[in-house]
């Protein structure tokens, strides 16, 4: 099982691989298309865990022992069970008030059978037990492979959008 320091060094080798490529192949074509069209249900499995309904996004995660998650509220997982646990628990944060999601991708890099995404995710969000919505703007990382055909989920780290600080405003000595 990989530690957490190889799948650092894999997305980071995966953009490398990417800018080292010869042009694409007409199956790398064939992935880059399979690997957008995914995209657009994985969009749709997020609206949907936004608006507390956790299925359609755990059908797009991988199911194996490798999955990884950096996510919200601190949350940290490995394992696709310790990962569906979190989230479940994650949804059960979220209840349906219509939210759609708005994805603005920074980069995405299609490499064979691996693929990641840099993202800014933005929704407006009803959290369980608030009256009323409020913005959510997440910066979000995320690692696929394709599994037995189909792209899957590998790898979530998601934080707050914050505005940009000094260095010095972030140190403490």
């Amino acid at each position: 099982m990989p530690s957490k320091h190889a799948w650092v060094l894999l997305v980071a080798g995966i953009g490398i691989l990417h800018a080292a490529s010869p042009a694409p192949a007409l199956d790398a074509a064939d992935d880059d298309r399979s690997f957008h069209a995914f995209l657009r249900d994985f969009e749709r499995g997020t609206t949907r865990f936004i608006n507390g309904d956790p299925g359609p996004w755990k059908a797009n995660v991988s199911q194996r022992d490798d999955v990884t998650l950096l996510g919200g509220w601190g949350i940290v997982a490995h394992g696709a069970k310790d990962a569906a646990a979190r989230y479940d628990w994650a949804a059960r944060r979220f209840v349906e008030s219509g939210a759609a999601l708005q994805v603005e991708y920074v980069s995405t890099v299609v490499s064979g059978d691996l693929a990641y995404t840099v993202a800014i995710e933005r929704s407006t969000v009803r959290l369980a037990g608030a009256a009323t919505t409020a913005p959510m703007i997440l910066r979000v990382t995320h690692a696929f492979r394709k599994e037995n055909g189909h792209w899957k989920l590998l790898h979530r780290h998601a934080d707050p959008l914050i505005d940009t600080t000094a260095p010095a405003s972030v140190l403490k000595p």
